[in-house]
């Protein structure tokens, strides 16, 4: 009845693939999730509970059917047992979410009540979702998630802890008691059903499903042929290829592992076959990939979760992440260009590049471009996220449709349009768990108050001292991210370092922002980078050296967030004059960061032309015309210095000009 295989590099286990009935069975569960989430598109969500019980109990369902308990295939018996066991939890989930939705009056009306039997469900629920977890994302969060709780119940027998010279750091709390922690996780407003929930059961959802929909449709291909036509001719032309596909994939993929499984396979086998080098070639997609959840208009769900706790429209954080976006793929772009330069790396074969005229044929990009424009002026026009993501997700479906008038064709296409549907509705299993354990934690943050004794952690340390503010934000953020997905490292972290920067002045919208990107950079960080991970599987390469090419790579990205958070023009916040002056200098900064940290420009440079564009790379990044005018400075002193010295050296023989 059921067969394993590996379904999905991002899902931390093997995938159920059913046959006959239950594959059925399993389709029309997925595709009734999507169909639900349209719904609500359209009409509008449900009562918030209401609402998050049934996009929760969709993704337990299909999480419980979908993941087996245990990474190791097992047969015969042994797999119709965990089936059996599967189903029991299936049926749990379900009643857990069904009570929600019938008790949904009595819970908002009794907020502090509850029954023995209201504690043995809620008991239900949490374990249900932690194991739900653990299958999606692996064992470490839904650990995260267990260790807060038990923290909540422990609070009045934890010591202090010494900090700076005599201060002390009270750890401890009054303490909740087991029933009322259950209270609160499972009949309330909070806990599994709390505020980020809900914005997965509406936002998030909405998007995942338009990104499949864009996908499915063949927006896919379409990214990759513009990609190609437009580097493939260039040095690097293949690795650049991986930036630009990558960089369109991510505005609707939202997905750093997602982006790199799809992308990597057009773009690594590719590097490889012009001799980039494996370990190359799997880190320039894995860096390239990453930025894809900051890339506008979609983003990561990080971003919808961001809006929701600065409490204004994603169309203001989208306008902010545009330029740090440009940002990170000119770093990544401007490293691989001169990498590519320095070893003479291949173009892409001119033959494997498709004219323009057949990539942008109207049957191909009407029905991937008007969708996203569509979804654009809705959100200008001040409509909700999801609504945007309704109609332009409608008009996605009648362009890819209609636009030909072949009955059979049509038939396959509404086909193909079930089947995205499907796995569209099985994609939520890898964003829903993590967002309801991460839900769980802030929630025991705020009643335990640890995020405010975090906070105070971090101003005694750093004191008055922002730069060192910064750097350990930076550093918790990364470590959080290289056991965490993305989205529950910026939760984390912007649950406790947050409050402390806010104090020190920064802007909320460029801490948010900056918290997120170092989230996001996580995934290429070793020791644990699941991108990096993904990419070097593909590539068949060392994930060591793989993780270390793509921070190498990534030099320039590491220092961008401190170039906006010190200057939040860049997040579009001041005059329009300084905005543009701003940009234009931080573009010029951060193509000298990749100069410099590639070490070539005109020609090879050593470590004193190196530091020196470094210099001045930091001046353009200043605020003010004096110091942009001597990092310009610099950077032509440097390549007239280069260029001179590359007449008086005598050519090699059949030595041609890089272009």
């Amino acid at each position: 009845m059921v067969r394993e295989k590996t379904e999905d590099r991002e899902i931390a286990t093997t995938a159920r693939q059913f046959m006959g009935g239950w594959r059925f069975i399993v389709g029309l569960i997925a595709v009734c999730y999507v169909l639900f989430h349209l719904y609500t598109g359209y009409a509008g969500p449900f009562p918030n509970l209401r609402q998050r019980a049934v996009h929760v109990g969709f993704a337990l369902i299909l999480t419980f059917l979908v993941l087996p308990p245990f990474v190791r295939k097992r047969g015969g018996r042994w797999e119709s047992i965990f089936l059996a066991m599967d189903l029991g939890a299936a049926a749990m989930a379900v009643w857990c979410c069904v009570y929600i939705i019938v008790k949904y009056h009595w819970i908002m009306e009794h907020p502090a009540e509850s029954t023995p039997f209201q504690l043995f469900l809620g008991s239900v629920a949490i374990l249900l979702a932690l194991e739900a977890g653990r299958r999606s994302i692996g064992i470490l969060f839904p650990i995260l998630t267990l260790f807060f709780l038990v923290y909540a119940y422990l609070g009045p027998y934890l010591p202090d802890i010494p900090l700076i010279g005599e201060a002390v750091a009270p750890w401890g709390h009054r303490g909740f008691s087991i029933p009322y922690i259950i209270q609160i996780m499972f009949l309330s407003d909070q806990g599994l059903w709390g505020f980020v929930t809900g914005i997965s059961a509406t936002i998030v959802a909405m998007f995942i499903i338009f990104g499949a929909f864009i996908l499915f449709t063949g927006g896919g291909e379409t990214f990759i042929d513009l990609a190609v036509w437009s580097t493939g001719r260039f040095f690097g032309g293949a690795a650049k290829v991986a930036v630009v596909a990558s960089g369109f994939f991510g505005m609707i993929s939202g997905s750093a592992v997602a982006n790199v499984a799809t992308t990597g396979t057009f773009t690594i086998p590719m590097m490889k076959r012009l001799r980039y080098g494996k370990e190359f070639a799997g880190a320039v997609e894995a860096t390239a990939s990453s930025g894809g959840q900051i890339t506008p208009p979609i983003m990561g769900a990080g971003a919808f979760i961001m809006a929701e706790i600065l409490e204004i429209s994603y169309l203001e954080v989208a306008l902010c992440a545009a330029i740090p976006a440009f940002l990170y793929y000119l770093g990544c772009f401007s490293a691989i260009h001169f990498e590519s330069i320095k070893r003479n790396l291949g173009r892409v074969p001119p033959s494997e590049i498709k004219p323009l005229r057949e990539i942008i044929k109207p049957s191909r990009s009407v029905p991937l471009f008007a969708p996203i424009f569509i979804l654009l002026g809705f959100l200008v026009r001040g409509y909700t996220p999801e609504t945007s993501a309704f109609w332009a997700m409608v008009a996605a479906l009648v362009l890819y449709t209609f636009t030909t008038f072949d009955i059979s064709e049509i038939g396959m296409r509404w086909r193909r349009i079930l089947k995205g549907m499907e796995d569209a509705g099985r994609s939520m299993i890898k964003v829903v768990p993590l967002l309801v354990c991460a839900n769980i934690i802030i929630s025991l943050i705020n009643i335990t108050g640890i995020g405010v004794k975090l906070s105070e952690f971090i101003l005694a340390v750093a004191g008055e001292n922002d730069f060192l503010a910064l750097i350990m934000a930076a550093l918790v953020t990364l470590i959080l991210g290289m056991g965490l997905p993305t989205t529950a490292a910026y939760l984390l972290a912007a649950a406790v370092i947050a409050p402390s920067l806010k104090m020190m002045g920064f802007e909320p919208i460029a801490i948010h922002m900056f918290i997120f990107y170092y989230a996001i950079l996580s995934a290429i960080t070793p020791p644990v980078c699941a991108a990096v991970y993904v990419g070097a599987g593909i590539a068949q390469s060392d994930w060591v050296k793989t993780a270390w090419i793509s921070m190498r790579l990534a030099l320039v990205e590491y220092m961008i967030p401190f170039i906006f958070i010190y200057n939040t023009s860049l997040l579009f916040l001041g005059s329009g004059e300084r905005i543009f002056t701003s940009f234009i200098t931080a573009t010029i900064g951060v193509w000298m960061i990749g100069c410099a940290a590639m070490g070539y420009l005109a020609g090879p440079m050593n470590i004193f032309m190196r530091l020196a564009i470094l210099i001045g790379s930091t001046m353009c990044i200043t605020p003010g015309l004096k110091s942009d005018a001597a990092g310009l400075g610099i950077l032509a002193l440097v390549y007239a210095y280069q260029r001179v010295q590359a007449r008086k050296a005598p050519r090699p023989p059949g030595q041609t000009t890089a272009q």
